[in-house]
């Protein structure tokens, strides 16, 4: 019994020990537990502040982030990033003039993407973003996207600027030259690509200063080889085609024919002598050509619009006759005469014999380039292409001047020629007479020049009016008073006038000479006579007393010899 109530009291024991440690071991747990919460709360202060901290070290400039816009005024937006302070976005980091697109300005609660442009982390934190930066760095990601093929793409005009074309890229706007927006050579007006989509290649970037630079002759030229390769083909010298005039030059005209442009040089515009491109065709036209030249390795393509049209020349013999009169505008000028184009593409010449009645020294004292004239067809001669014209024939100033003109009319004239037989005077352009020698002056004349000179201009009075002969005789001495003849008395007791003031010679001549020795007036000196024109010669005045006077003087001289 001892025994089992030993066991007994030592049962209890052990439980009593078992409930003591149990108690003991369920207020180190309770403890236990205060601690873990304390630690736990502990290191969910420190993630806190370790992802604060995390956090404001990620925020750094160039980020992108999203926000939400809570707050505007006059100088931009205040936006939250989830930073702990608000960015400031400023008004001028809204957009950029490199961006294309027609946004409004945001309002409060508007989502927008930013960058950080820059942050400071202090006790007063600050952070400045931007839209238009963002918006450029992902729109020049797709750019970039869109070349790295090398592969053409496809923009959009949006105004002409000095130098070229500003497109639309990918939002982005970017420039063509002038010079890259056709093919080489070839001139465009930017202005017509405004709002039209066109393929380019890209010829410089830079993403730092924001510059994109394309090409669309690149394109053109790739394609039109393959169209030229085609159309040198398929055409050949003396073809005619049609075509669009594209611009004017001073020396012709050029027109487009698709893959290729050819001139029209100015001799190929027209028959018509110098015909001026702007008078034929403008810009735009469409006309038809004719292929007389070809270099594929240059390029360049030869063509004539007159060798379309009909020769004027095969058919001028049926439309002009001798004795015609046209009307023509002077083309040129030569030493031997003017050309005057009586119709597009025919010329005559007038000669300068047959420009003017009067004797001239150039065809320039009468006619000037581009004046209009009206001409006489003297001859025609399609084989040579050859037309004499005449000038003079339809300006004959001696129609009518016997009208204008009678004998015992006195009139001004001025000498123009002096000859060994007299002065030849104008009595207005194209009409001349000739005052003789004998009428210059009431005393004896050795020569014209002693009573007037060339370009001297005096009152004359008209003898004679001969339209046929085209003659005029004038007279200086008509006008002048006459000379007062001494009388003499002769051995009968009568009186006569003394004839002539010259004294005689001792064989009775008068002049003191030999009469046969004499030279006859108005024949030219060491010439010939029938050198000079036949103009009647006045007639000399002789008595019987004269002619009795030199057959005695000529018997005394014999009677002499013979003694």
């Amino acid at each position: 019994m001892m025994e089992v109530y030993g066991e007994k009291n030592t049962m209890e024991e052990v439980q009593g020990t078992q409930q003591e440690s149990m108690g003991s071991q369920e207020v180190t747990e309770e403890d236990d537990y205060t601690d873990s919460e304390q630690m736990e709360s502990m290191d969910t202060m420190d993630m806190e502040r370790m992802m604060e901290e995390y956090e404001a070290q990620e925020v750094h400039r160039g980020k992108k982030l999203e926000g939400i816009i809570v707050a505007a005024n006059d100088d931009g937006w205040l936006v939250d990033v989830g930073y702990k302070c608000e960015g400031f976005l400023p008004k001028r980091e809204w957009t950029h003039r490199v961006l294309v697109e027609d946004v409004e300005e945001p309002s409060v609660g508007d989502t927008i993407r930013v960058q950080v442009v820059n942050v400071t982390q202090n006790e007063d934190s600050q952070l400045t973003v931007s839209r238009w930066r963002s918006a450029f760095d992902e729109r020049w990601n797709a750019v970039e996207e869109a070349l790295a093929d090398d592969a053409p793409i496809t923009v959009t005009g949006l105004r002409k600027v000095k130098g070229g074309l500003i497109i639309n890229c990918c939002g982005i706007e970017g420039f063509v030259p002038v010079s890259h927006l056709a093919e080489e050579g070839r001139g465009v007006n930017p202005g017509k690509f405004v709002g039209e989509s066109l393929d380019v290649k890209l010829l410089d970037k830079d993403r730092r200063k924001r510059r994109l630079v394309f090409s669309r002759r690149n394109i053109l030229e790739e394609e039109m080889q393959e169209e030229r390769g085609t159309f040198y083909e398929d055409v050949a010298e003396g073809d005619v085609l049609t075509g669009v005039v594209t611009s004017l030059t001073s020396f012709g005209v050029f027109v487009n024919l698709g893959p290729v442009e050819g001139l029209v040089h100015l001799s190929e515009l027209s028959w018509k002598r110098n015909a001026k491109p702007k008078e034929l065709v403008k810009k735009g036209d469409e006309v038809t050509v004719k292929v007389i030249g070809m270099d594929k390795d240059e390029n360049r393509i030869s063509l004539s619009m007159k060798q379309t049209m009909s020769d004027p020349w095969e058919s001028v013999a049926d439309r002009w006759k001798s004795g015609d009169r046209a009307e023509g505008a002077v083309t040129n000028m030569t030493d031997f005469g003017a050309f005057v184009e009586i119709e597009p593409g025919v010329e005559g010449l007038v000669h300068i014999g047959d420009l003017s009645w009067t004797r001239i020294k150039h065809p320039k004292e009468v006619l000037r380039k581009g004046d209009t004239v009206e001409v006489q067809i003297l001859e025609v001669d399609g084989e040579r292409r050859r037309i004499s014209l005449g000038y003079k024939q339809l300006h004959d100033p001696w129609n009518g001047v016997e009208e204008r003109y009678q004998a015992g009319q006195d009139v001004e004239v001025k000498a123009v020629r002096l000859a060994e037989f007299g002065v030849f005077v104008e009595l207005e352009k194209g009409v001349e007479g000739l005052i003789h020698i004998s009428q210059l002056s009431r005393e004896r004349v050795e020569k014209p020049e002693d009573v007037i000179a060339e370009g001297a201009e005096v009152t004359a009075r008209i003898l004679e009016v001969n339209p046929k002969e085209r003659r005029i005789r004038l007279s200086l001495s008509a006008l002048q008073e006459p000379l007062d003849e001494p009388v003499h008395r002769d051995d009968e007791g009568g009186e006569r006038q003394e004839r002539s003031s010259a004294p005689r010679s001792r064989d009775g001549n008068r002049d003191g000479g030999n009469r046969d020795n004499r030279r006859p007036r108005g024949g030219a000196r060491g010439g010939r006579r029938d050198s000079a024109p036949s103009f009647p010669q006045e007639e000399t005045s002789v008595t019987l007393g004269d002619v009795w006077g030199d057959v005695f003087a000529k018997n005394k001289i014999e009677d002499k010899e013979e003694e």
